[in-house]
């Protein structure tokens, strides 16, 4: 009877020693992750772009807010680490031609190209957006100042879902 009881006791304690408390399964995609993911975004602008325009750059940092810079330069570049899961991540470029600018040349190259993806533990997910045209080589001085606002804007960017799946969108709100 002694051993029946003692052999009890011990598959008892070890049923309970097997046990938790909670789930791991229980964790919703929001949780941090244990893959490394960034959004790498470069822009590189014509330097009429940057002679003629207010330009700025927004973003979503790692907590998912808005920031916007000025760009005064004809490169742009942005890492930024994500760090929950699912994420929006891209890129605005707004402009506006500058308060008293004067067009004196006969034609403005007004481009910015865009280049950008999503880094999931070094590997490049979804697929490069690689261009986006504020304007074609050559317009002319006096087309400039109806063919900026018309432009301006441009909003670029990637869903990442909570496993990991990347995806191109249009549809970011900044």
């Amino acid at each position: 009877m002694k051993k029946f009881f003692y052999m009890s006791v011990l598959v008892l304690m070890a049923a309970l020693t097997m046990t938790s408390c909670g789930s791991d399964d229980d964790k919703k995609g929001d949780e941090p992750t244990s893959k490394s993911i960034s959004y790498e975004a470069s822009v590189t602008f014509s330097q009429d772009m940057i002679d003629i325009c207010d330009v700025t750059m927004t973003y979503k940092d790692s907590d998912g807010k808005a920031v916007t810079e000025t760009v005064t330069s004809t490169t742009w570049n942005k890492k930024v680490k994500v760090n929950k899961l699912p994420a929006i991540v891209g890129a605005k470029c707004d402009f506006k031609l500058k308060s008293g600018v004067q067009l004196t040349k006969e034609n403005y190259d007004l481009v910015a190209e865009l280049k950008h993806n999503v880094m999931i533990n070094g590997a490049k997910k979804g697929y490069d957006q690689p261009y986006f045209f504020v304007g074609g080589k050559g317009i002319k001085a006096d087309k400039v100042a109806e063919y900026v606002p018309r432009k301006t804007g441009g909003v670029y960017g990637y869903t990442i879902s909570a496993d990991g799946a990347v995806n191109a969108t249009e549809e970011i709100s900044f």
